[in-house]
């Protein structure tokens, strides 16, 4: 189960995982806030608004599947059924009940999949917080409630003209058992309390702080000796008088801290001796339940890849930090781009990742390659897709947006950037007609970024006209190439007329202008044939074209330089 990537239903992956086989859970479901979410891929001529890719869409409806669910759940945990009858009455058949009812039967799995010694922590907004916590109080049991993190995602917004801005989500932090794993985690101190605290500087630049060095009351060394009737720590040390209740260390440790050079010796012997703590040994404060020191993924930075709701690695690598050890399991059920997955690998854990579109594989397959260079299908596992021709047609006949999702899964595989009518989920077509996807890649001298357009097909009429179409698209983008790609074989007369096209001179190489390639020859190991440099363009990534020839990559092209996905 170690570095496994799932496409489908998590509640059906779920169902298959074995009992106690996860260490630590982090999901971050779609909130119900009724909104469609688009991914954004800038056009690399920076020309135009750039295309729109639905990742999800959150709004949850009441109908039959959810009313099943709820009639499901009475035989898997009635007490929690209960709960979700009486909310479901108070609130009507609606959406919030919806999205409840929907996320019972999966956190009554994920419950089950954590080990004894594993936590769960669920991001969430005030929307349908206290529902949550409600349900997991019953499955978890409100005395394994750890607390809730308060993570403020940034300083100010628009909405505080009728009410206070919402600037924090919440994250729901339970413990499996009294035994569940906790590391603490620390962060660095305020530079304030450095400024007032950290005063004094030894000969060797040490900067350091005072403490006091009595006793601290109820036992040890301010506990009373029977044979003096005085504090164990009531000793002279140098000539300089103890404390009321006596020192806080014996003399053995006394002179350890003398040797050291830890103690600060006022010249008036009437004063108090003080233990000098050095700035430089703190491992800084533990973290509280208030995390306003991590930044969300702004437009500059570099770990930004466009998607809804990405959150930044940071937040993540502090809770598996907390709540996992090496080689520890790491699941998310809503894996979206994968973060929590990144910061998994990045800390030396396992993982498993779930989502429900290509989308998220294509873009978590990427980033693993880029920033972990793990190839799928040799170092992490994806299941769920497309094996086969018959698989792939099955995908493509998925009700209500199969095509979409299987050209997807098609640009996944070339490593290509989905794109136009499919890409925003509606099914319509506008001016981006004829453009599924696009590669890119530098020319020889790595000054400017070349496209090629991908048209992909998953119907059964073919026809040299299709090709033709492509070779216009072409030329209207001032394209390098076309690629198409279709489920069922080509005719003969679509590759004669891809031959006409011509070739695409890149240094001593002639690529053809147009390939055509089936999914069953992707799926045994076929790629286009793209020029040396082929890119995985990231979701934000800068108009290349415009960069000097010896330009530095800026941080957001990091994927430009990609090998193509495999």
């Amino acid at each position: 189960m170690s570095r496994t990537l799932y496409y489908g239903d998590n509640l059906t992956v779920l169902r298959e995982m074995p009992s106690e086989s996860v260490d630590l859970i982090y999901l971050d479901p779609p909130f119900n806030s009724n909104a469609d979410y688009n991914v954004i891929f800038r056009e690399q001529s920076g020309d135009g608004p750039g295309a729109q890719i639905r990742a999800f869409n959150d709004t949850w409806t009441w109908g039959f599947e959810a009313a099943a669910a709820l009639a499901d759940l009475v035989t898997v945990h009635g007490e929690l059924a209960e709960y979700l009858h009486f909310t479901v009455r108070r609130l009507g058949h609606n959406s919030m009940s919806a999205y409840l009812v929907m996320m019972a039967p999966r956190l009554v799995q994920l419950h089950r999949v954590l080990k004894a010694t594993g936590s769960l922590y669920l991001h969430c907004d005030p929307t349908a917080g206290h529902y949550l916590k409600v349900m997991l109080d019953l499955l978890f049991g409100a005395v394994h409630f750890r607390g809730e993190i308060t993570w403020k995602r940034q300083s100010a917004h628009n909405d505080a003209r009728r009410q206070f801005g919402v600037v924090t989500d919440s994250i729901l932090f339970y413990a499996k058992s009294y035994n569940s794993k906790f590391n603490v985690v620390r962060q660095a101190l305020d530079p304030d309390y450095v400024a007032k605290f950290y005063r004094h500087v030894d000969e060797k630049g040490r900067r350091y702080r005072l403490s006091d060095m009595s006793a601290p009351e109820g036992g040890g060394m301010s506990a009373i000796n029977a044979k003096t009737g005085r504090p164990n720590g009531s000793y002279e040390w140098k000539g300089y008088q103890p404390p009321a209740r006596g020192w806080r260390f014996s003399a053995e440790t006394m002179q350890r801290l003398h040797e050291e050079g830890r103690i600060h010796y006022p010249k008036d012997k009437n004063k108090r001796l003080a233990l000098k703590r050095f700035l430089d040994e703190n491992e800084g404060k533990p973290v509280t339940n208030l995390w306003d020191d991590i930044h969300p993924v702004g437009p500059q930075a570099r770990e930004r890849l466009g998607y809804p709701t990405q959150k930044p690695v940071a937040l993540l690598e502090r809770i598996i930090k907390a709540s996992s050890d090496l080689g520890d399991v790491v699941l998310d059920p809503f894996c979206g781009c994968g973060t929590a997955i990144a910061a998994a690998e990045k800390l030396g854990r396992s993982w498993v990742g779930i989502d429900i579109t290509h989308l998220a594989v294509w873009l978590i397959s990427n980033r693993l390659l880029v920033d972990h260079g793990l190839e799928r299908g040799n170092d992490f596992e994806v299941i769920g897709t497309p094996v086969d021709k018959a698989s792939a047609q099955a995908l493509f006949n998925e009700q209500p947006d199969g095509p979409y999702q299987f050209q997807f899964w098609v640009n996944g595989l070339i490593g290509a950037q989905s794109y136009g009518a499919g890409a925003t989920g509606k099914g319509k077509k506008g001016s981006d007609s004829g453009i599924d996807g696009r590669i890119y890649f530098r020319t020889p001298g790595g000054e400017s970024v070349e496209t090629v357009i991908v048209s992909v097909k998953g119907g059964q009429q073919l026809n040299p006209g299709m090709v033709r179409e492509l070779e216009s698209v072409v030329r209207r983008e001032g394209a390098a190439m076309g690629v198409f790609v279709s489920l069922h074989e080509v005719t003969s007369g679509m590759r004669q007329e891809a031959a006409r096209f011509g070739f695409y001179e890149y240094g001593r190489d002639c690529i053809p202008r147009v390939q055509l390639l089936t999914v069953a020859e992707l799926l045994g190991g076929g790629r286009p044939w793209i020029p040396a440099g082929s890119v995985n363009v990231s979701m934000d990534a800068r108009p290349a074209k415009r960069l000097p020839k010896a330009a530095k990559v800026n941080d957001q092209q990091r994927l430009i330089d990609a090998p193509a996905a495999r």
